[in-house]
């Protein structure tokens, strides 16, 4: 597992998933995630995040009460290739919080790599409509 999660192979997947817009990304992105990940001591550190994932799902109580509570406007941008999450995680959001703005891209995990364009208007447009419509 430690030797997988920073290989090549599963750094190029966690930028890429199942894309069909590769060409969009810059090798560069994937590229440099791997050299960081084989530092001396990132193995450890990385297995260590890795496995404290676990602790999350015993927290989801406590996250999805506060949002039902305090309704924060929130904007989701969610990849459709994302190798990591589903798509249908990014609709569970609703369960909470009615309002919240979702967008499935033609996308992966980042986003903005694949579509940056539409992730800034999405988010400006957010944005600037909570600026002028603050009860929204």
């Amino acid at each position: 597992m430690r030797e997988n999660l920073i290989s090549f192979n599963a750094t190029k997947l966690r930028h890429l998933g199942s894309s069909p817009n590769v060409e969009l990304y810059d090798p560069d992105l994937w590229m440099d995630e791997f050299a960081f990940l084989n530092r001396p001591g990132e193995v450890d550190i990385q297995s260590d995040l890795f496995y404290d994932y676990r602790t999350n799902v015993a927290s989801y109580p406590t996250w999805q009460a506060w949002l039902k509570k305090t309704q924060p406007r929130t904007l989701v941008l969610w990849g459709k290739y994302d190798p990591s999450f589903q798509v249908a995680e990014a609709h569970a959001y609703r369960r909470d919080l009615p309002n919240a703005e979702i967008h499935i891209l033609d996308a992966g995990h980042f986003a903005l790599d694949e579509q940056a364009e539409q992730c800034a208007k999405l988010i400006d447009t957010f944005m600037h409509q909570r600026a002028t419509h603050p009860s929204s």
